[in-house]
């Protein structure tokens, strides 16, 4: 035992005794011997016990106390009767702790989790946490178990596993137990599992040109000779399909498979199932051939035949095209890149699958393909492209953003607000045949809310309106400008659902309400169940429409009318069926979006030459008359080719990352581009906008896939990325800037720098990618230019987890080693004392903070307190119960023994005041 400090500078305050001792030896005292030196003592010990306390003084004692951390591993890797050995492993160890010995358990796999917390009782319960078991991450493990070991008790880490890592560096964490004095022993869970067959890989080029073949050779390893069925599949047709037999190692078997008739990404892959077999997961894997063919263009168009036109002139430019409609088109990164450039003609936003719109950003920037986008009706801002990802790609904007260019717009919400708006109906389009459910939300005020959202993506100087109807009209918020949100959701607070329905009573309010409004657009959003007695209100769309206004239409819930669609086709808008009335304030927010962009100018024009394009080579001699367009606004990098009558774009074009985009906002159809699709010279036109966005037109730029080869292999939890690139004479390309891209299967990618470690040779490492497909790809530059780029098709096997040959024991025995731990066979000796001794610290400032102001009374009370012998037996005798003698019955000699003055004490006094004053006469020579 012995003493330590926290702020051990803090004893320098001890330096005020030498003036406190010095000041106390050098002034007169007035205090007798043993006070003065009472006093002084008392005062001494205070000062010292508050600055040992302010010291952090601590009083340090040797334990013998220990903590024992089990790390079981439960990952794949482990069988079953393996991690019960573990678990009657820690439960016989725990037998043999002693008192005031803690355990603690940590349970994992790819990720660490916390079974049992340092605890002393001797009591291991079923394991309840289940980490992720497809890789094993000792790394974290032990991580989490330096962090629950107590600072002061002795400590120990027992680490039950096979030692198959495949994710983390725990010799790092070791090495950081080792700084910590905290020794890590091991059991090892490794065992052989019987009989075991896995597909090791499926090799296969990464690119290959149409009518090669391309080589399949199927590795698969098996530790015990045995019959097998081994399948090879080109998608989900079976290419191969045979009887093998098995021997013990490594076996191959490969296969050729043409590619004549297929182009885009092929893939592979191969099964096995072995008669003898212990894990499932490693009986089957991929690969992802890129077969380089002539270029696809894949055209999806809104309505069938819209995009016959387009496919017809790029026939005649000798352009392969397809045509598609939106809900029929790839939505995979894997599946688009199968096409070199996607063509858009008049498709709405709401058409194009949710997956699609996500990737077609990443299928031009990422992989360096194209995109156009054709105008029309249901294209850009009417198409409810604003502030979609697909905005992100081209080089438009969706609305027009100069407000002296933009036209103004005037927009009306006609909310029904009958007494079937406060229920929600489930089915059948009329009253008498529907169900009606109360609770939850009321349909009221779910429009109210998306009004108010709506509201919010409008300008001041849009004209807005809110009518609500049920038997009548009702204006809640008059057609007016400079409208804010809080306006709009006071009005709306009081509404409440009632009456009947007549939704025509609200539409020729909002149509009144527009004719007297000066504005460019006029738009109207009926929401409503659709349950009227006033009709299909077919005339009032068709007169609203003859007017300049459109209508559309949001049908609440899924008992909705069906005339509601025909309605909303009537009145030129769009028609939203909102089965679900949680998604009416997004479609509310959504449609506003479409009809601030719903700018489409119908009037002929001759587009104007804005700025040189090779889209428009050997088309300098005039152009034809069109007769509308989209309106939008051209990005800050944009370049504009042509431009209307008043500079809006008419074919805007920019380059996006590694591909390339064009806006085209007029249509292909006979109605704005009827001059346009009879021009001789528009095959020409459709072929260089198509080709100025394919990969292969970047050969202006001397950008080539041509002499980029790549490969993909495993080597344990990496997956490594070989690129052999050479130059159009077969020599190595040195000194590039390599780099991948790669395209994971959620759609986000991922940076990863390519090294050169051999002549025209380059190596990207990847740690532990998860399994799936990924594409990929490389550029590699020059002097900042990009001189040569490539894509490929990556597949990323099974985990490491089901890999034969996954226990380490090296691995344990470095760490044991690196620590001082040792293998341990039994279980009692997990908790041996045999480690360095631990001290434990005990502050004992608060006790000396308390001894100071207890010392404090008690040095007053000797400075200031007089006390003679007769009060301490006065004192006795009142703790004894005695009462003491009152002054009149004492006698005198008890009196002057309590200090009680007699007659006698009386006239001695008296002599001796005569004495001191004749005394003090003969002083100043005066006679008595």
């Amino acid at each position: 035992m012995h003493i330590s400090f926290v702020a051990p500078t803090a004893l320098w305050l001890l330096l005020i005794l030498l003036p406190i001792w010095a000041v106390a030896m050098w002034t007169p005292r007035r205090l007798n011997r043993t006070r003065f030196w009472s006093s002084l003592v008392l005062r001494t010990a205070m000062i010292i016990a508050l600055t040992l306390a302010v010291a952090g003084v601590q009083i340090v004692r040797s334990v013998d106390d220990l903590t024992t951390v089990f790390l079981i591993d439960s990952s794949d890797s482990v069988s079953p009767s393996a991690r019960g050995q573990a678990e009657a492993f820690v439960q016989d160890a725990m037998k043999g702790m002693k008192p005031n010995d803690k355990a603690a358990v940590v349970v994992f796999g790819e990720n660490a989790l916390v079974e049992r917390t340092p605890s002393d009782t001797p009591v291991l319960g079923r394991l309840s946490s289940v980490p992720v078991a497809a890789r094993t991450d000792i790394q974290s493990a032990l991580q989490l178990g330096m962090a629950m070991l107590p600072a002061d008790t002795k400590k120990r880490m027992v680490l039950l596993s096979d030692g198959g890592e495949n994710s983390g560096n725990a010799v790092e964490a070791a090495r950081l137990a080792a700084a910590r004095d905290i020794p890590i022993s091991f059991v090892d869970l490794g065992s052989s599992n019987g009989g075991e067959a896995m597909i090791d890989s499926l090799s296969a080029p990464a690119n290959v040109r149409q009518g090669q073949e391309v080589e399949l050779v199927a590795t698969v390893n098996s530790t015990v000779a045995q019959p097998a069925q081994l399948r090879i599949f080109n998608g989900d047709k079976v290419i191969l399909d045979q009887q093998v037999q098995l021997a013990v190692g490594t076996n191959s078997y490969s296969l050729k498979v043409p590619t004549k008739d297929v182009q885009g990404f092929q893939r592979f892959r191969a099964e096995i199932q072995p008669q003898i077999d212990t894990r499932a997961q490693n009986n089957q894997t991929e690969a992802l051939v890129h077969v380089n063919g002539v270029p696809r263009v894949l055209l999806v168009e809104g309505q069938p035949g819209e995009a016959q036109n387009f496919k017809d002139a790029l026939t005649a430019a000798n352009v392969t095209a397809e045509v598609t409609a939106p809900d029929a088109m790839p939505t995979e990164l894997s599946g688009l890149s199968d096409y070199e450039a996607v063509v858009l003609v008049n498709v709405a936003a709401r058409d194009l699958p949710v997956k699609a719109m996500a990737n077609l950003p990443a299928y031009v920037k990422e992989l360096g393909k194209g995109l156009i986008m054709i105008g029309g009706n249901h294209s850009f801002g009417v198409g409810g492209y604003g502030r979609t990802p697909v905005e992100d790609a081209l080089p438009v904007y969706m609305d027009v953003r100069d407000r002296q260019e933009r036209p103004d717009l005037a927009l009306v919400f006609v909310i029904d607000k009958s007494g079937s708006m406060d229920a929600c109906h489930c089915s059948g389009p009329n009253r008498q045949t529907s169900q009606f459910r109360r609770g939850g939300t009321p349909k009221i005020d779910i429009a109210k809310d998306a009004v108010a959202q709506a509201t919010q993506v409008l300008q001041p100087n849009d004209t807005v309106g809110v009518v609500a109807f049920d038997g009548n009209s009702h204006w809640i918020v008059p057609a007016q400008r400079d409208l804010t949100v809080d306006k709009v959701t006071s009005a709306l607070a009081p509404v409440a659902p009632e009456g009947g329905t007549n939704i025509k009573s609200g539409l020729l309010a909002a149509e009144d309400a527009l004719k007297n409004t000066d504005a460019r657009i006029k738009h109207v959003i009926l929401l409503t169940d659709g349950w009227s007695g006033g009709g299909d209100n077919l005339d009032v769309a068709n007169r609203m429409r003859e007017e300049g206004m459109t209508l559309s239409v949001v049908a609440a819930g899924g008992g909705s009318a069906d005339q509601l669609q025909t309605l909303a086709t009537q009145g030129g808008g769009r028609y939203y069926p909102a089965d679900n009335m949680e998604d009416v304030p997004q479609i509310f927010v959504q449609e506003t979006i479409t009809a601030v962009g719903n700018y489409m100018i119908e009037e002929p024009f001759t587009p104007k030459y804005a700025g040189a394009s090779p889209v428009l080579d050997q088309l300098n001699q005039g152009l034809p008359t069109l007769y509308g367009y989209n309106g939008t606004t051209p990005k800050d990098t944009a370049t504009v080719a042509l431009t209307s009558a008043d500079e809006s774009p008419v074919l805007a074009q920019w380059q996006y990352g590694l591909g390339r985009a064009i806006a085209w906002t007029s249509d292909v159809e006979g109605k704005w581009a009827k001059d346009w699709v009879q021009w001789p010279e528009f095959p020409r036109f459709a072929a260089q906008m198509v080709n100025w966005v394919l990969p292969s037109s970047a050969t202006a730029n001397s950008i080539s896939s041509a002499g980029m080869q790549a490969n993909f292999h495993t080597e344990g939890a990496q997956t490594i990325l070989d690129a052999t690139v050479q130059d159009a004479g077969g020599k190595p390309r040195n000194n590039l800037a390599m780099q991948a891209t790669i395209l994971q299967p959620d759609g986000s990618s991922k940076q990863v720098p390519l090294t050169q470690i051999a002549p025209g040779e380059y190596r990207a490492s990847i740690a532990s990618p998860m399994q799936g497909t990924y594409i990929v790809q490389m550029v590699g530059s020059a002097g900042g230019q990009i001189v040569v780029q490539d894509t490929a098709g990556m597949v990323v096997p099974y985990s490491p987890e089901y890999r034969q040959g996954q226990s380490n024991p090296l691995l344990l025995e470095t760490l044991a080693k690196e620590t001082h731990g040792a293998r341990l066979t039994q279980p009692a000796d997990a908790f041996s004392h045999n480690l360095a001794d631990v001290s434990r610290a005990q502050e004992i400032g608060l006790p000396l903070v308390l001894l100071a102001l207890l010392l404090l009374p008690i040095d007053i009370g000797v400075r200031r307190l007089v006390l003679r012998r007769s009060d301490f037996g006065m004192t006795a005798a009142m703790l004894r119960g005695q009462r003491p003698l009152s002054p009149v019955s004492e006698g005198p000699a008890a009196q002057r023994a309590r200090g009680k003055r007699t007659e006698a004490d009386d006239e001695t006094l008296e002599r001796l005041l005569a004495a001191k004053h004749r005394a003090r006469k003969r002083a100043r020579g005066e006679e008595e």
